[in-house]
């Protein structure tokens, strides 16, 4: 709980605040929005209320303490189609490196198509074919000084190099930071997570260099019975109103070495400009041994099509029972 408290207070400060940020007039007003977009399939069907959940190489993007739960070698790939023929790709792995840390790399791409290139005058002047390219590295490390019998601590950094390419070519450089306790005090374990994202230097395509799509989060999770998760998130973007997330898991062993899940959330990021619909997420999820394929169903609302995650993970467990084992 200590490091929670110096995290609330130290996080807030390192936003770059200005007088329009964290409201509906700042939409439209960062660049580099790609960096906002969801990798795991598990954790989009959950709403986008991950960030306290994530426990694999995923948590390169989600929050870079959960990378510190990840007991050997962790592998994830992420295939999403959005409308328009807008297609998104993220991988990344994790090894651990010892008994407290874990590094993780990881690589998304988005391809928005090919467009019309038009004049002043409305004339065709070919196309063009815009394209996101995003490296990342992170560190995820377990910290016992913070942690006893009834808390573990850990916390994570990622830093991230991204590449557009319009008409012109921009570069941007960024970093997150993140925290995760979990808690054995009472009958049942709960975990609080905080993340800072895309602190950094934006693109610059001419003159103007762009604001990075730095936000907070802020979540929760709780076991009420061993099967069922339950995850709230509070999350304060720099371009947008605070909203909020939640979202639930329920697994079933079906037969040795086979799980199932199923799982369903919702996020009110889009309930003003898509309706209703637009907010709710579901999914579900099939692990084979060391092996997890996951899928995820979004509606868009207004926009009156879906969109469709598949991704697929691979994570070895610890050759042997030590604290960062899964408890």
């Amino acid at each position: 709980m200590r490091a929670f408290l110096a995290a609330a207070l130290a996080l807030p400060l390192a936003l770059p605040a200005g007088a329009s940020d964290f409201g509906r007039a700042a939409v439209g007003t960062s660049g580099a929005e790609f960096m906002l977009f969801d990798t795991s399939a598990r954790g989009i069907a959950m709403g986008g209320a991950y960030s306290v959940a994530t426990n694999d190489a995923a948590s390169l993007y989600w929050n870079p303490a959960g990378l510190a739960q990840v007991p050997r070698f962790s592998a994830t790939f992420l295939h999403s189609q959005y409308i328009a023929g807008i297609t998104y790709n993220a991988a990344s792995v994790a090894k651990r490196i010892n008994d407290t840390s874990v590094l993780a790399f990881g690589v998304r791409y988005l391809d928005v198509g090919a467009i019309d290139r038009t004049d002043i005058n409305g004339q065709t002047r070919g196309e063009f074919h815009p394209r996101s390219y995003l490296a990342e590295l992170g560190w995820g490390q377990s910290i016992y000084d913070l942690s006893d019998s009834e808390m573990d601590v850990s916390m994570g950094v990622t830093v991230k190099y991204l590449k557009m390419d319009i008409l012109e070519h921009a570069a941007a450089y960024g970093g997150d930071f993140g925290i995760h306790s979990r808690f054995y005090g009472t009958s049942h374990t709960y975990d609080m997570a905080m993340t800072i994202q895309n602190l950094g230097i934006g693109p610059k395509f001419d003159r103007k260099r762009d604001t990075l799509p730095t936000r907070l989060r802020f979540g929760g999770g709780l076991r009420p019975i061993k099967p069922l998760l339950l995850t709230v998130e509070a999350i304060a973007p720099i371009n947008n109103l605070p909203h909020g997330a939640g979202g639930m898991e329920y697994t079933l062993d079906i037969q040795k070495n086979i799980q199932g899940a199923v799982r369903a959330g919702i996020n009110s990021l889009t309930y003003d400009s898509l309706g209703l619909t637009s907010m709710l997420n579901f999914g579900f999820g099939v692990k084979l041994s060391d092996l997890s394929f996951d899928y995820a169903f979004a509606p868009t609302g207004e926009l009156g099509a879906q969109v469709h995650r598949v991704s697929v993970s691979f994570n070895l467990p610890a050759k042997i029972s030590r604290r960062y084992r899964e408890r």
